[in-house]
């Protein structure tokens, strides 16, 4: 019955040490491993809108095409209004609009089709009232404009 005992404890040690040894090597090599992003990136993407967002779900940014079938990159501040867009507006004329809280279009920056770049400042009702430009015989302008958009002063 000693000898019995003995084997009893010797297999249980064995099944033991078996186990520990199997859990340590399975654990390492067998182990599923984390996703890792490839080494090579994709060719390309395609989409027809592409959105930033957050946890919540809100939208933070978004690259997508307008009506026109342009591509517009826009930056939505806390209210979920967008304050910032960078695209091609009337005309194909390139241009970086800034927007106040309320939406209104505050700032534009832009290059006409001709390739006339331009600044353009707006009031809290979305008028021009200013505007510093180039033209396209390289001189450059400031203009005044009243809250009707009748041009009040021209520099030079």
């Amino acid at each position: 019955m000693a000898q019995t005992t003995g084997g009893k404890w010797t297999f249980l040690m064995v099944a033991l040490l078996g186990g520990i040894a199997g859990g340590a090597i399975g654990s390492r090599w067998l182990a599923p491993r984390p996703a890792i992003a490839s080494d090579t990136a994709p060719k390309s993407l395609a989409a027809q809108e592409i959105l930033l967002v957050d946890a919540h779900g809100r939208t933070h940014a978004a690259l997508r095409l307008d009506s026109d079938f342009e591509p517009v990159l826009q930056m939505y501040g806390h209210s979920g209004k967008s304050r910032v867009a960078l695209g091609f507006g009337k005309e194909r004329n390139l241009g970086l609009l800034f927007t106040d809280d309320a939406g209104v279009t505050r700032v534009i920056i832009g290059v006409t089709n001709d390739d006339v770049p331009a600044v353009r400042l707006f009031d809290q009702h979305g008028r021009q009232r200013a505007l510093f430009g180039v033209d396209s015989g390289g001189e450059s302008a400031l203009d005044f404009y009243d809250g009707n958009g009748r041009l009040l002063r021209e520099l030079p």
